[in-house]
């Protein structure tokens, strides 16, 4: 989806656009010179709209949120990787995997 359709979907004018690409709130693809703006983008609008018109959240505040999102996006997806490559594992190594995994959530409380 190119600018103008992503700003009629949002009903967001140009300078809010520019201000959130301008932020690093959005990171659209570039396509010919072109911004080209994916489904994650829409959400990432989404979010921020909700953040800064119905939750009175300031820019500093929004962009401490998405940043924190962006984090746990990629906390899961290195949790993700380590799960694959546990799988793989021979069932001595993931039985002492699991063992010391309850040993280390024991300690912390979880």
């Amino acid at each position: 989806m190119d600018d103008l359709e992503f700003r009629r979907f949002l009903k967001i004018d140009v300078t809010v656009l520019e201000v959130w690409v301008e932020q690093g709130w959005l990171l659209p693809q570039s396509q010919d010179g072109a911004r080209d703006f994916r489904d994650t983008d829409v959400a990432r609008g989404r979010l921020i709209l909700d953040l800064t018109q119905d939750m009175g959240v300031n820019d500093a505040g929004v962009d401490l949120i998405m940043d924190l999102i962006d984090q746990i996006h990629g906390l899961r997806g290195t949790l993700r990787d380590v799960l694959a490559v546990m799988a793989e594992q021979d069932e001595e190594v993931k039985r002492r995997l699991r063992g010391r995994l309850d040993e280390l959530s024991g300690t912390v409380g979880l």
